[in-house]
């Protein structure tokens, strides 16, 4: 729109707020007719960038009108982006993102990034950390995260996209791709999985996620990481980054079932290219199955296996519940124990584990509460279950290890044998943005495995990275659709 009246034209722009008063308005005079009206939100305003970038400018103009009459106003507002056609919804959404508007006679709306965003400073990564490497993470700036992703990245094909989600309390966020090694098709997919977000405030990051992770449930297909050299390595690979305003970690996408078993310290040491992959596949291995496998022991096969440790699993019995009741009870019990730990006050946790180590130590073995076997199956599956913590199964491993509980308790390692042929059944009907979820073990391809159990050497993993066999037809398919 030109502004022809431009008290009508702010007032327009005032009224789109609920409280109009939340608009502040600076008159600067150019001329003995003529002003620039101002237009900004105080709160997220730098009052040192509004003079230097509009009130300086301005007066330098109306003194240096006298000499250069025909001079236009916008020449003088070198840090400006005028906005042909803009409505008054537009203008809002700029303002909320800390622009000022220059309200100009005969002329169109000109914004200045004036914002001021009180944001934490880069320090170490708090999810993600790594025995050597760097040391620096994400923040909740989206300008600070694509600075710190260019300069662990600096390449000329790096491509990064832009748009906004949200129809009222709207979030900017960042669709970063490689051109040459990013499938195209796979950029598209996520920019319209993300368009198709309709959601009147976009406060958390997890609403991104659930839009691209599609159809589904149980086991993550996207990543989340806070480590930009994690993101570098991503890019690298071909697979795409999601940077979101607001949030300190990257969503990774697609990601596969044998990308939660990576870790960036397989690629900054030496152990990682032999021994660390396969040890955390062993550890997903025990930390979900092996109450199971001892449940069905006890209940069925007590007679297989040797006399000694025969009779020491018998004397489970002697307690105050079976010993199914027990695995159970303490597995919620030291659920509970870390979800309050990462959720009280500092002074607190403390008086928390204290209790829960009372509830399932020595007192409560010597009172016949527990079984020793109890707590040391329980301990082998949670301390085994760490190294996939912050990976995204610690969820998927804590529901299947009670379900299997459950089911070897009435049938066995027959039960348990069911449940995890649909548990697999499941995962390979599993898309992660039209990409099978267990590839390439499912469908087995076995000449795509070198970045998968075993690392690769460092030219090799990053000049030729596993594919990822996109299919357009599959992701459409596994959209969630608007919502």
């Amino acid at each position: 729109m030109r502004t022809t009246d431009q008290n009508a034209c702010a007032a327009a722009i005032k009224s789109a707020f609920y409280q109009s008063n939340s608009v502040q308005t600076l008159e600067i005079p150019l001329l003995e007719t003529d002003q620039a009206l101002v237009l900004f939100i105080q709160e997220i305003v730098d009052q040192n960038k509004l003079h230097a970038l509009i009130v300086d400018p301005l007066t330098r103009f109306r003194l240096a009108k006298q000499s250069y009459p025909t001079e236009s106003v916008t020449t003088w507002l070198k840090d400006g982006t005028p906005l042909p056609n803009a409505t008054v919804e537009q203008i809002k959404r700029e303002m909320m993102n800390g622009q000022a508007v220059v309200l100009l006679k005969n002329e169109q709306p000109v914004l200045i990034d004036c914002a001021m965003w009180n944001v934490r400073s880069v320090s170490v990564p708090l999810t993600s950390s790594v025995y050597e490497g760097p040391a620096s993470a994400l923040t909740e700036s989206l300008d600070v995260n694509m600075n710190l992703l260019r300069n662990y990245f600096r390449s000329p094909e790096l491509a990064i996209e832009t748009l906004e989600v949200g129809e009222n309390a709207a979030k900017k966020m960042a669709i970063v791709s490689l051109h040459g090694k990013t499938n195209p098709d796979l950029v598209k997919e996520v920019r319209e999985r993300l368009k198709q977000v309709h959601v009147a405030e976009f406060i958390i990051s997890q609403i991104a996620t659930d839009a691209l992770e599609g159809k589904g449930f149980l086991f993550p297909r996207t990543m989340a990481n806070d480590r930009p050299d994690a993101c570098a390595l991503a890019l690298a690979k071909g697979k795409i980054v999601l940077l979101v305003e607001g949030s300190p970690l990257a969503i990774l996408a697609p990601s596969l079932f044998f990308h939660f078993f990576q870790n960036q310290d397989d690629y900054l040491s030496e152990f990682g290219r032999f021994g660390a992959r396969p040890l955390r596949y062993l550890y997903f291995f025990i930390a979900t199955f092996f109450p199971a496998i001892t449940v069905a022991i006890i209940r069925f096969h007590l007679d297989h296996i040797p006399t000694e440790v025969a009779n020491q699993l018998v004397k489970t019995h002697e307690t105050l519940a079976p010993y199914t009741i027990e695995l159970v009870f303490v597995i919620l019990l030291l659920q509970l124990i870390m979800d309050g730990s990462y959720r009280l006050p500092g002074n607190t946790i403390f008086a928390v584990t204290f209790i829960g180590t009372m509830l399932i130590s020595d007192i409560a073995t010597n009172v016949s509460l527990f079984h020793p076997i109890t707590i040391v199956v329980i301990g082998v599956c949670y301390i085994t279950s760490f190294p996939v913590l912050n990976r995204g199964l610690l969820s998927p491993i804590f529901f299947i290890r009670i379900t299997l509980i459950i089911v070897a308790h009435f049938f066995g390692f027959a039960g348990m044998f069911a449940v995890t042929t649909a548990v697999i059944i499941h995962m390979a009907h599993l898309r992660s943005l039209g990409i099978p979820y267990l590839y390439p073990f499912i469908p087995f391809q076995p000449d795509k495995w070198h970045d998968t159990i075993f690392r690769p050497t460092l030219t090799m993993a990053i000049n030729k990275p596993t594919p990822l066999p996109f299919k357009k037809a599959e992701a459409a398919q596994n959209r969630r659709g608007s919502y």
